[in-house]
């Protein structure tokens, strides 16, 4: 199978993302997991995975769908779909209920596949972002952010930079 030239930055993406999982890091019961659900833009409605690498800092998957206007309201095959890739670098003062601080700096890559009818475009659009999370325990918050994305594979005609911002439930395990 031969990979289409404009998705190889996703399939190295992926592949990173993969060796970061497998290389020695394991998830474990000590609050460096966090599960989220959210919405944003480019990530539209998704949940999504945070893991602490660092003492400060932290690497993000999610997939997000947003759903077209027809018949089948969650997913069909004119629904736009989004894979995003972050890393999270916290900075400031550590909250009362994290040992990570709550400001942080996203940068990541999004894919982006938009269908239609007769029609498939793929892009792949690079974002930072500046934000917080917003604790209500140890276990669970909110993260706020924004910034700008800039377009490095653009089929769809989009504008090549774009405003970029998100908002997301998490719970940490």
């Amino acid at each position: 199978m031969i990979i289409n030239n404009k998705l190889k930055p996703l399939s190295c993406l992926v592949l990173v993302f993969t060796f970061l999982f497998i290389s020695g890091m394991q998830l474990s019961g000590q609050k460096k997991v966090n599960i989220s659900g959210g919405i944003g833009f480019a990530e539209t409605l998704n949940i999504g995975m945070r893991y602490q690498v660092g003492n400060q800092s932290q690497i993000g998957l999610s997939i997000g769908i947003w759903p077209s206007s027809g018949d089948n309201w969650l997913m069909d095959w004119e629904s736009f779909l989004s894979i995003s890739g972050d890393f999270f670098y916290h900075f400031g003062d550590p909250s009362k209920f994290a040992d990570m601080s709550p400001w942080y700096i996203r940068m990541g890559l999004d894919y982006i596949r938009i269908n239609g009818e007769s029609w498939d475009d793929n892009n792949l659009e690079f974002h930072l972002r500046f934000g917080r999370d917003f604790y209500f325990s140890e276990k669970v918050g909110i993260s706020l952010d924004a910034g700008v994305a800039a377009f490095l594979i653009n089929e769809s005609g989009f504008t090549s930079v774009l405003p970029a911002y998100g908002a997301s439930f998490f719970v940490r395990f």
